[in-house]
C-alpha cells in the first residue's frame, strides 16, 4: 500500500498502471498530484485527483488495474493510504477544459496522464486558497508560464456557481496581491 504521492511515486505508478489498461486510457489529473508531477519536488498528496469529464477511462476494468499498480479508487470511508478520487462535473473547481491546451505529464504506451494550463490549476486553487494552495500557486507562478491576467480568464471559465462565488473573487484579489509581493522578493 502507498502511504503518501511524490513526483516518483507518481511516475512509477503510471509506468505499472500503464501496462494494465486498455489503449487509449487517458487521466486528467489536477490538484497536487498535478502539483509534483510539474515538477515540485515538496510537494506530496495523499490522493489523485482525477476530472471524471475530461479523462477515457473504462471504468470497470480501470479501477481493477489501478488496484492492481498500487491506488485504489474512490475508497471507502475510513481507507488509510494513498489512492485516485474521481471527481464528477458537479464537484469540479475548474475552469471548462480546452484540450489543445492541456499539458503532457505521463505517456507510455497505452496510458496518457494530462493536466489543465497553469492558469487554469491557479483558478482551481482559488475555491480554498489556504496555506498549501499558496504554496502551489507560488510554485506554478515560479514557472513563468501565469499572470493574474490569466488566471482572470480562467475564472471567467469557470461554473456560473464558481464565477459569482463570493470566495473565489475574494481570493482571486488576495492573489493579486501575492503576486505582486512574490515579484517583489524574488
Amino acid at each position: 500500500m502507498i502511504a503518501e504521492i511524490n513526483e516518483q511515486v507518481l511516475r512509477d505508478y503510471f509506468a505499472r498502471l500503464d501496462r494494465l489498461v486498455a489503449p487509449g486510457t487517458e487521466l486528467f489529473v489536477f490538484g497536487g498530484a498535478s502539483i509534483a508531477l510539474l515538477g515540485s519536488k515538496i510537494r506530496t498528496t495523499v490522493d489523485v485527483d482525477v476530472a471524471a469529464p475530461y479523462s477515457r477511462v473504462d471504468m470497470v476494468s480501470f479501477k481493477e488495474a489501478s488496484k492492481l499498480a498500487g491506488l485504489p479508487v474512490n475508497p471507502g470511508m475510513g481507507y488509510q493510504g494513498a489512492y485516485l478520487e474521481f471527481v464528477e462535473e458537479r464537484m469540479l473547481a475548474l475552469p471548462v477544459q480546452k484540450r489543445d491546451e492541456a499539458t503532457v505529464l505521463f505517456r507510455g504506451l497505452n496510458l496518457t496522464v494530462i493536466t489543465a494550463s497553469e492558469s487554469d490549476l491557479v483558478a482551481s486553487k482559488l475555491v480554498r486558497y489556504n496555506d498549501k494552495d499558496r504554496s502551489d500557486v507560488q510554485f506554478l507562478a515560479g514557472l513563468g508560464k501565469v499572470s493574474p491576467e490569466d488566471v482572470k480568464a480562467s475564472v471567467a471559465r469557470m461554473s456560473p456557481r464558481l464565477r459569482s462565488d463570493v470566495l473565489v473573487a475574494e481570493n482571486l484579489s488576495n492573489l493579486e496581491t501575492d503576486f505582486m509581493l512574490w515579484k517583489e522578493i524574488s
